[in-house]
C-alpha cells in the first residue's frame, strides 16, 4: 500500500480539532469529512502527519467509509474496507495468505492507512513480541539511516525489526554481508517480498555482464536480459535462468582451423558486449592457451585495430591464433599477403574458409 505525497483532503482535519471540542448535542452524520474528527481524532491526526499526509491524494474520510446507518452515528455506522478490496499485492510473509482474515491485519501490522510520517504509510511503531520499536523510514536507501537497513544500528531498520530465522539483516544484527541496494529492486512487495529476479536487478548478482551489457552492441540494441535469458526458476539462484546457444539465433559455420576442433562462438565474441566491432572479445584465449588483449575497431584488413596489425604482426585478431597459416601468424611472420579486409575472401558464414 503506497501513500500519497500531497496533503488533501484530510489536511482540514487538523484543524477541525479544535473547533470539535465545543460541538454540543448529537452531530447528524453526513458526507462531511470533517465531522468525522470529532470521533476520530487519532485517525485524523494521523490523516495530516509527516510526510505521509493521508492515504492518497484526493481521498477524505467517506472515500473509503460507505455509510451504512444514512444520517446516524454510532458503532459500525460506516464500513471499514478490506486493504484487498483496493490494492491486489501479495502481503509479507507469503504464509499469511492462507490464513482467513489475515491478510488485512497483516497489512496492518507495517502500515497505518490513514497517515504517518514515514514513507508508504508505515508505522512510527511497530509491536514486536511486546516490544514497541520505533521506525524511521524516511528513504528507500537499502542500507543507511532512515531506510530499509540500518548499518550505524544493526537489526533496527524497518526490514530487520521483524527478521528471525534470515540469512541477511536479522534482528540480532548479526547477519551475512549483502547487497545494500534498495531492498525492493529484488524483494518485491507484490510478491510478499519474496526474491524476484527480473531485467531491472540483473546487475546486483551480474555485475560484469551488465557492465559490458551498457557497451553499445547489437545486443543490447535489441535486447534486455530476459530477451535472451528465459526463467527456469522464478527463485534467484544457479541455473533460475536458461543459457542459449549461439546457433539458437546464429547459423553460421563455426571457425574450425585444420587439425583442431571448431571452435565456440565464445572463443572469439562475448555476447555480453565489449569495446569492439561484432562483440569481438576484449581479450582471446588463444588456441595455444594464452590470453590476448585485441582491438578490433575497424575492417581495412592489415591496419592497427583491424584483423592483421600493421605496427605490430601477430597481434590483430586473425593473427594472434594462427601458428600453421602461410600468412599473419602470431609469431608476426610469413609471407607477403593482400593487405585488404580479409572478409571478402574468408567469410564469416563459411566459418572463415577461403572462398
Amino acid at each position: 500500500m503506497v501513500a500519497g505525497t500531497g496533503p488533501g483532503p484530510r489536511a482540514a482535519a487538523v484543524a477541525a480539532l479544535v473547533v470539535a471540542a465545543s460541538w454540543g448535542g448529537l452531530v447528524r452524520a453526513g458526507d462531511d469529512a470533517t465531522i468525522c474528527v470529532r470521533c476520530h481524532q487519532v485517525a485524523a491526526a494521523a490523516a495530516a502527519s509527516g510526510t505521509g499526509m493521508g492515504h492518497a491524494p484526493g481521498l477524505d474520510c467517506v472515500s473509503c467509509h460507505e455509510d451504512l446507518r444514512p444520517g446516524e452515528v454510532g458503532r459500525h455506522h460506516r464500513s471499514i474496507p478490506t486493504c484487498a478490496s483496493h490494492h491486489d499485492e501479495m502481503r509479507h510473509p507469503p504464509r499469511m495468505e492462507s490464513r482467513p482474515g489475515r491478510p488485512t491485519r497483516n497489512c496492518l501490522s507495517c502500515h497505518d492507512v490513514h497517515g504517518s510520517p514515514n514513507l508508504h504509510l508505515i508505522r512510527p511503531t511497530l509491536v514486536r513480541r511486546g516490544r514497541v520499536i520505533p521506525i524511521d523510514f524516511t528513504t528507500e536507501t537499502g542500507a543507511g539511516p532512515g531506510g530499509f537497513t540500518d548499518p550505524a544500528a544493526p537489526g533496527d531498520g524497518l526490514c530487520e525489526v521483524c527478521h528471525r530465522d534470515t540469512d541477511f539483516y536479522p534482528a540480532n544484527g548479526r547477519g551475512k554481508p549483502h547487497f545494500s541496494e534498495p531492498c525492493t529492486v529484488c524483494h518485491d512487495h507484490a510478491a510478499g517480498f519474496q526474491p524476484v529476479a527480473s531485467d531491472a536487478n540483473c546487475g546486483i548478482c551480474h555485475g560484469d555482464e551488465a557492465g559490458r551489457f551498457a557497451k553499445p552492441s547489437r545486443h543490447s540494441a535489441r535486447f534486455v536480459c530476459s530477451g535472451c535469458h528465459d526463467e527456469v526458476d522464478p527463485t534467484p539462484g544457479p541455473g533460475h535462468r536458461a543459457v542459449p546457444a549461439c546457433t539458437d539465433c546464429h547459423q553460421n559455420t563455426t571457425h574450425a582451423p585444420t587439425g583442431y576442433a571448431p571452435l565456440p562462438c565464445t572463443q572469439c565474441h562475448d555476447p555480453h558486449g565489449t569495446d569492439n566491432l561484432n562483440l569481438v572479445a576484449d581479450v582471446i584465449r588463444t588456441v595455444q592457451g594464452s590470453d590476448r588483449p585485441i582491438r578490433f575497431d575497424n575492417l581495412l584488413g592489415r591496419a592497427d585495430g583491424s584483423f592483421a596489425s600493421a605496427s605490430a604482426p601477430g597481434s590483430g585478431i586473425c593473427e594472434v591464433c594462427h601458428t600453421t597459416t602461410r600468412h599473419y601468424r602470431a609469431d608476426g611472420t610469413g609471407s607477403s599477403h593482400f593487405t585488404f579486409s580479409c572478409l571478402p575472401c574468408h567469410l564469416h558464414s563459411s566459418g572463415f574458409e577461403p572462398q
